[in-house]
């Protein structure tokens, strides 16, 4: 997917870097020679992001490329209106969403339109705007205490309430100054540069040294500005520290960051969200960097990890666009962002990676950059085609050993549209992780069928805990049960201690997402409950029955000396529609239980049945969907909805289905997920809204083997068989259960009818 950059453009960047070289030792000469101009000579500056000749030929093709003049007019705009509004930059007092906050976010925002405004149309109104405003900030931000709303045990800012915000200002604003120095007085230059932008730097770097050398999204945005802004002020210390870290001994720092943060494959520990948020820091410094020091050879660091990590980034979405849920993420954010505009604007400019033009194309609209240009140009003759998003393995840890994800897609029978099952095994995700190892969730097309809830929290929104994450995130949002996996007695994953859970991972065992027929991963989680080990293995299957969409074997093995309570929950969207079994509705409703998140279940509901194999029906827009599950007679069908000890109505009333197994040491559940039928409330027509399973069997399972088989109403017959351990794609197998021989070769086989 990412190729390498070509000679032409590496050699475009090697004369730009010459030319600011040279401009440098001019800038140097001209210094001792002591001038008495009172602006700055007219030089070559240091680049960021956008070069004068590369504004240059922006501004030449605004009038025949659009997607160019869209994006500079919405920076345009941008900038008229906020120079008639005038300058505020007010006293911090506010938290997340309140005022002020909110008000120094608009400013390094327009201060960052204005420069660009500035650099096309060379107006000085906006070079004027960027540069009173920085003054103002000159005038304050030596003098500013912590913030007033900082949280105790959290890094604090002063402009903002934590020191990430800080971070973010910095990366912003100097760009902004970057864009307009040319147009600023020495004086002025002076001013500014001694007390906002060194003092800025100073603040998250050496007395927020602890984050500036932190492995985590924070210290990314932290080494980025002042890395940056080292760049500007051609501070090579400020240069250092934020490559190499605080003692410049490599041991933290962008690039230890680099190699810490992400996997082979480009996948970001905390999750796609986060990885999203990140991907802007860690793009526009390498960018930098790149333009500044180009024998660091940034873009090819840890075999062009960065490029892969936009790629990654960009599959981890549904068909929506939106990320993936999983961790402390927001389910509203998709690739349409700023952040992800940057990104993938600067990985097609250094890697020449056409997959990536169908999303910018959606962006519709680019960075004004050097990088955007490029994306602008090659946008003027692309054909529109849709974003292909593929099955995929995604190792997790630097090294790729801690556990990862699958990305399990096939396409459901309508045009491009695609079932997609996402099986989470991967590592804590450090603070921002939830305990829910080994759990999975399913889209249909657009849809989301069973879901991740995220996070709990209204960003920005004061009114609900200053936007900051909701006490119900920890309470619910991070525990077992909120997720679709198994829950032993009540009690979350590692005690639903993060310490704890950061040591170790899951374990993938096998995995085959390359047949069309066929797509199977199976993982091992050993160390989240004392004493039990979870096996869970995820096939999806193209059905034979050409009308019919794709269907999961879902096999969740758990394995004990003692015994235990076991509850797998599936949080599904939609309507009730069936069930293959009675049930008791509760008259009254009760907490599931008194903590690890139970206690913000209301039950609503339990069944009972005799028969082998339980089946929950729901409708979720025009399509219905089934569980069918393996049981027996002491087997429960609990249902629940979110929503009790919830003070401030501060969760979604989310519907659940449980099924518990009590009292049992080693157990099996057999689950087969189903979309079938149609409903067309316009037509009033209801098509095949009843399972097509006819019976679900256990043939054998022990520590060597499982075999399951799927009978269906037609008489098609599915037998999966998986091996549970010494895993090797070419060892023979066979197995003889009730007089009937099984034998395959590899980990797994399925075997049709």
């Amino acid at each position: 997917m990412i190729q390498s950059p070509s000679h032409t453009k590496w050699l475009r960047l090697g004369i730009l870097c010459l030319t600011l070289t040279l401009s440098t030792l001019c800038f140097s000469c001209n210094q001792e020679g002591k001038t008495e101009n009172k602006t700055a000579p007219k030089i070559q500056k240091p680049v960021l992001s956008l070069s004068t000749s590369e504004a240059n030929e922006i501004k030449k093709l605004l009038n025949t490329n659009d997607v160019l003049k869209v994006s500079f007019e919405q920076h345009k705009e941008k900038a008229d209106k906020a120079i008639q509004n005038g300058i505020e930059v007010p006293i911090p007092k506010d938290p997340g969403g309140g005022y002020t906050h909110e008000k120094h976010k608009r400013n390094y925002g327009e201060m960052y339109s204005a420069g660009i405004a500035y650099m096309i149309t060379a107006d000085t109104i906006y070079s004027k705007f960027v540069t009173d405003m920085l003054l103002e900030y000159a005038k304050m931000y030596s003098k500013l205490p912590l913030h007033p709303k900082r949280k105790e045990n959290h890094p604090a800012g002063k402009l903002f309430w934590q020191g990430l915000n800080e971070s973010v200002w910095l990366v912003n604003s100097i760009q902004a100054y970057n864009l307009v120095s040319d147009a600023i007085s020495i004086e002025d230059k002076k001013t500014i540069e001694d007390h906002v932008f060194k003092k800025v730097a100073e603040f998250i770097s050496v007395d927020s040294k602890k984050t500036f050398n932190k492995i985590h999204n924070h210290g990314t945005w932290a080494v980025a500005g002042v890395g940056m802004t080292g760049y500007v002020l051609k501070d090579q210390d400020m240069i250092d520290r934020a490559l190499y870290g605080s003692n410049k001994d490599k041991e933290t720092g962008f690039l230890k960051q680099i190699d810490m943060l992400f996997s082979p494959e480009g996948y970001y520990s905390e999750g796609p969200y986060y990885q999203r948020y990140a991907m802007m820091p860690f793009m526009l410094f390498a960018q930098a960097i790149q333009i500044n020091q180009p024998d660091l050879k940034i873009f090819e660091y840890r075999d062009q990890l960065l490029g892969k990590a936009v790629t990654t980034v960009l599959q981890l979405t549904d068909e929506n666009g939106a990320f993936f849920p999983f961790n402390d993420a927001l389910k509203e954010k998709n690739y349409l962002t700023s952040e992800l505009i940057f990104a993938s604007n600067i990985a097609y400019a250094y890697y020449e990676d056409s997959s990536l033009l169908p999303i910018t194309l959606a962006h519709n609209k680019v960075s004004i950059s050097g990088a955007g240009l490029e994306v602008a140009k090659a946008l003027k003759n692309f054909k529109p085609k849709v974003y292909e998003k593929k099955p995929l393995l995604i190792t997790d840890g630097k090294d790729g050993t801690d556990g990862g994800l699958a990305l399990l897609r096939m396409p459901n029978g309508k045009k491009d549209e695609k079932l997609t099952a996402v099986f989470k095994f991967a590592s804590q995700g450090m603070g921002h992780g939830h305990f829910d190892r080994l759990s999975i969730f399913f889209y249909d097309g657009k849809q989301e069928i069973l879901q991740d809830y995220g996070a709990a929290r209204f960003l920005n929104v004061e009114s609900k805990q200053g936007g900051r994450y909701l006490p119900e995130n920890t309470t619910w949002a991070k525990q077992t049960i909120a997720h679709n996996t198994v829950t032993i007695d009540q009690n979350s994953q590692f005690d639903g201690k993060v310490k704890a859970a950061s040591k170790v991972s899951p374990q993938l065992l096998f995995s085959n997402l390359k047949d069309t027929k066929l797509q199977i991963v199976s993982a091992k989680e050993e160390n989240a409950y004392k004493g039990i080990n979870m096996q869970r293995t995820l096939a999806l299957i193209k059905d034979s029955a050409a009308e019919r969409p794709p269907f999961i074997i879902d096999i969740y093995a758990i394995t004990s000396k003692e015994k235990h309570q076991y509850d797998l929950n599936f949080m599904y969207q939609g309507q009730l529609m069936d069930t293959n079994f009675e049930y008791t509705k509760e008259s009254t409703l009760s907490e599931l239980g008194a903590q690890n998140g139970y206690q913000h279940l209301w039950k609503l509901g339990e069944g009972k049945s005799d028969q082998n194999f339980a089946t929950l029906t729901w409708l979720n827009q025009n399509r219905f969907y089934s569980i069918s599950s393996i049981i027996n007679p002491n087997s429960a069908m609990v249902f629940s909805r979110l929503g009790a000890n919830d003070p401030n109505f501060n969760l979604r009333n989310d519907a659940s289905y449980m099924i518990r197994e009590n009292n049992k040491e080693d157990h099996v559940f057999v689950n087969i997920i189903e979309p079938h039928g149609n409903f067309d409330p316009k037509l009033e027509s209801v098509q095949n809204p009843h399972s097509d399973i006819k019976n679900i069997q256990l043939i054998h399972s022990d520590d060597t083997y499982t075999i399951v088989k799927v009978i269906f109403k037609n008489e098609e017959h599915y037998t999966l068989m998986i091996v549970n351990k010494e895993h090797d794609p070419h060892k023979q197998h066979k197995i003889t259960v009730d007089t009937i021989e099984y034998q395959w070769t590899g980990n797994y086989n399925l075997k049709t009818n």
